[in-house]
């Protein structure tokens, strides 16, 4: 059987990408794929640069938020998102949201994660919120969401992401615009205790959206980054041992799963105007997709980038570059950190699984994220079977 990717979007839920992307690295760096209708980038230089290129935007012109959430509360709260914008509503969100993260202690973020990881490994009903749950459960409760309602706001965000998945057709607009709807009311009223860092350019609306916004980039980049680090454990048990005897950190392994194998495999970004690309002419409103999971393994950016070594200095593109680096990036391998470390304490709650997981590799159908799709036991008719990985 030939599970060679058709296309760089295929790519991302294909059990193994990396051998397809090694190709596309040496033989195309940047070329325009007519199966996508979009140019495509894969070297580590050529990627670089597109993040840190003025020409391009992360949205098409005229179109700060998807056509089918236009006029909706679910657009509203897109398009105040600041990684989806650019300009000075971009150089005006980014500093306040930049204050939250940065109030927040990485071991703090850790251990909630933990405590939560520890409580869902207990129970063989709860093990798959190991990937969605337990990291919107610790965002929340770091956001100040009161603990009686973090499970209806992490299944809240879990609607409002769905539906901004071109592949997902089963979330009516009407659920995922209540569900932006709540969580903008749910940070709006919480709103005092941000004052001290909420920037004077910035309407509450627009900063309350934010802080749902960090919920929202948590949902699948963790999932992807949980669930691959708990691959890769099962991968490398010389790894996983040395964890366990603590002769390896535990923030470096992490950061070498972001590399070695990223949650958002890529991202795109559109020319605002004719400009030019290793090369080739692009005219205004072309769209590139930047292939993240490539250029990190480019030989460029290390010896041996195609092999794991969570002792290697932490580099890679799975964060993003430039301005639109993701703000949340220390929050996120924190978070990791801590379902990681309860993992190492109750190993048999779910190596059995990664293990079979390895042996007939399935991940989510997704154009972005890399997220397994772990045989976890799941009560039938249980709200965490409705919204188990498996399901989306």
């Amino acid at each position: 059987m030939n599970d060679e990717p058709l296309d760089p979007l295929q790519a991302v839920s294909a059990p193994d990408p990396y051998a397809y992307y090694r190709r596309l690295r040496e033989r195309q760096p940047f070329y325009f794929d007519e199966s996508v209708r979009m140019w495509v980038a894969s070297s580590a230089a050529v990627v670089e640069a597109l993040l840190a290129d003025d020409n391009f935007t992360v949205r098409p012109a005229g179109q700060p938020v998807p056509p089918a959430l236009a006029g909706s509360a679910a657009g509203e709260l897109f398009g105040r998102l600041v990684r989806m914008n650019e300009g000075p509503a971009h150089a005006a969100a980014r500093p306040a949201l930049g204050a939250v993260l940065g109030g927040w202690e990485p071991a703090t973020a850790a251990a909630i994660a933990q405590r939560e990881a520890r409580a869902a490994l207990k129970s063989p009903g709860r093990r798959v919120e190991l990937l969605h749950r337990v990291p919107l459960l610790a965002v929340a409760e770091l956001l100040g969401v009161p603990s009686s309602r973090r499970l209806h706001v992490a299944a809240q965000v879990d609607v409002f992401v769905a539906c901004l998945s071109p592949q997902n057709n089963a979330v009516p607009l009407e659920a995922a615009a209540t569900a932006a709807g709540e969580l903008t009311a749910l940070f709006g009223e919480g709103l005092g205790r941000w004052a001290p860092v909420q920037a004077a350019a910035l309407t509450p609306e627009v900063f309350a959206a934010n802080l749902a916004g960090l919920l929202v980039q948590t949902c699948d980049a963790s999932a992807g980054l949980v669930g691959n680090c708990l691959v890769a454990l099962a991968r490398e048990p010389e790894v996983l041992a040395d964890l366990q005897g603590a002769r390896l950190d535990v923030g470096a392994f992490v950061a070498e799963v972001a590399r070695h194998d990223p949650a958002i495999q890529n991202t795109r970004r559109h020319a605002a105007r004719a400009t030019s690309v290793a090369g080739a002419r692009l005219q205004a409103g072309e769209a590139v997709l930047l292939l993240l999971a490539a250029a990190n393994r480019d030989p460029a950016c290390g010896e041996a980038a195609e092999g794991f070594d969570p002792r290697r200095p932490a580099h890679g593109f799975g964060f993003g570059s430039g301005r639109h680096r993701c703000p949340g990036e220390a929050l996120a391998r924190a978070v990791a950190g801590g379902v990681v470390l309860a993992c190492l304490e109750q190993v048999d709650a779910w190596l059995p699984s990664a293990r079979r997981f390895l042996a007939a590799p399935v991940y989510r159908n997704s154009v972005n994220a890399r997220i397994p799709r772990f045989d976890l036991p799941v009560p039938a008719g249980t709200a965490a079977a409705a919204l188990s990985p498996t399901t989306h």
